[in-house]
């Protein structure tokens, strides 16, 4: 599981630019970094009295007394099983990497997995902390079978919750901004990075058939060339980009304080609105 999370993780940072990443997805950048914190990592300890468990930093732990162990096993899981606290076929499992696990049967025939990268020395560990061997697990009931229509429904249900936490911020910032010329001045639309911008903040229009080299990301949102956000542009300094690289040309607004550039769906529509804009700009008094 702390693998699975640190890469969707690594993701987001990489969509987000790092501490600067978008308003939207850093929340959930948030949240999964905490996940990480609280059960990114599995620490076993056996004693003469009782196998203590604890993810992360303690705050999710279990222990089980030694007395209630009836018998131990190195066993491998089944991959679809996944990782974190689990309910398996006929078990249940803390684990947080890999398929190797020692499962413990109780006395009451209930059985719990206890994920672990050396099974063997956990089980010598047990075996040592109990003071004698497992019992004989001939009479111990077999594993019910895998209800695999209930496996597809949990990993559908999961791939899609994935896609709708990721896919769902990407697309709206995918979508072109929206532009609105007033008497006041002019608004962008955007999901997350849009704003008012008025007449006496305008310095300069003009129409460009390139950027300046990008700089930097400083809280945007960048992926196949669309630009969403605060950047930082040679020859321009800090400002916001609302363009998509592959459509030129790119309405650049030079303001008071920094710039706006945009660009549309297609590159007539940008040169309409770049009149738009000219038409709507007040003359200097």
């Amino acid at each position: 599981m702390g693998v699975s999370i640190a890469g969707v993780l690594i993701l987001i940072l990489a969509l987000t630019g790092g501490a600067g990443g978008s308003v939207v997805l850093w929340p959930v950048a948030v949240i999964l970094a905490l996940v990480l914190i609280v059960f990114g990592a599995l620490t076993v300890e056996v004693d003469r009295d009782a196998i203590q468990l604890r993810f992360g930093i303690g705050l999710v732990r279990r222990t089980i007394p030694l007395a209630r162990v009836r018998s131990w096993r190195p066993v491998r899981n089944p991959w679809y099983v996944g990782w974190g606290i689990r309910r398996g076929p006929g078990y249940w499992m803390w684990n947080v990497s890999g398929l190797s696990a020692v499962e413990l049967v109780f006395e009451d025939g209930r059985r719990f997995r206890i994920g672990t990268d050396e099974p063997d020395d956990l089980s010598r560990a047990i075996e040592r902390a109990a003071g004698h061997p497992p019992a004989d697990g001939a009479d111990v009931p077999p594993l019910p079978p895998r209800d695999w229509k209930k496996t597809a429904l949990v990993v559908a249900a999961v791939a899609a919750g994935m896609t709708l936490l990721i896919g769902v911020p990407f697309y709206l910032e995918m979508v072109p901004p929206r532009v609105t010329v007033t008497s006041q001045g002019f608004e962008i639309e955007s999901v997350f990075y849009g704003q008012e911008y008025p007449w006496s903040d305008v310095t300069e229009i003009s129409l460009e058939p390139r950027l300046p080299p990008i700089l930097a990301r400083t809280n945007g949102f960048a992926a196949v060339g669309v630009l969403r956000g605060h950047f930082r542009v040679q020859h321009l300094g800090a400002g916001k980009l609302f363009v998509d690289l592959g459509t030129p040309p790119f309405i650049l607004v030079r303001l008071r304080g920094g710039f706006v550039a945009v660009s549309l769906e297609t590159a007539e529509k940008t040169r309409a609105l770049h009149e738009e804009l000219s038409r709507g700009r007040p003359l200097e008094p």
